[in-house]
């Protein structure tokens, strides 16, 4: 049985100006609200297999104005559009003085901690990755 195949570059696009960084080994995605995240296919093909978020980046001016939730609202709604699993991480480091909050903040739009990975693969013991499963479509969009 054939796997149904979507691109990356025009899915992403739905959220903001796309390009490919060969530097990144990343889509580069800069929203509307000037927000840049990188994201990265777990295949060359399709994001159907999932998508790694390798980074989310605001600008300092236009910090604590909700610029990196409405990425991430996008994100995770284009993800339950299209049907396919975004991780990331290791999140959680001991060293960040914002650790609790950007935690919480990411448990909002339904990431958990991927049990795939163990603790002991990261040099932190409070570092973990996550994962956001796409909810259930219901009825045609």
């Amino acid at each position: 049985m054939k796997h149904n195949h979507i691109c990356p570059e025009p899915i992403f696009n739905e959220i903001g100006r796309t390009e490919w960084s060969p530097t990144e080994d990343a889509f580069v995605v800069e929203t509307k609200l000037g927000a840049t995240i990188l994201l990265s296919p777990n295949s060359d093909e399709s994001v159907k297999f999932g998508v790694h978020i390798d980074e989310i980046e605001v600008p300092e001016l236009l910090r604590r104005q909700g610029v990196a939730t409405e990425a991430m609202t996008a994100l995770c709604r284009l993800a339950d559009k299209n049907q396919f699993k975004l991780d990331g991480g290791p999140v959680g480091w001991s060293n960040d003085p914002w650790r609790e909050k950007f935690v919480e903040w990411l448990k909002r739009f339904g990431f958990e901690p991927d049990p795939r990975f163990a603790a002991a693969q990261i040099d932190d013991q409070m570092a973990f990755y996550v994962r956001r499963f796409p909810k259930a479509r219901h009825g045609t969009e």
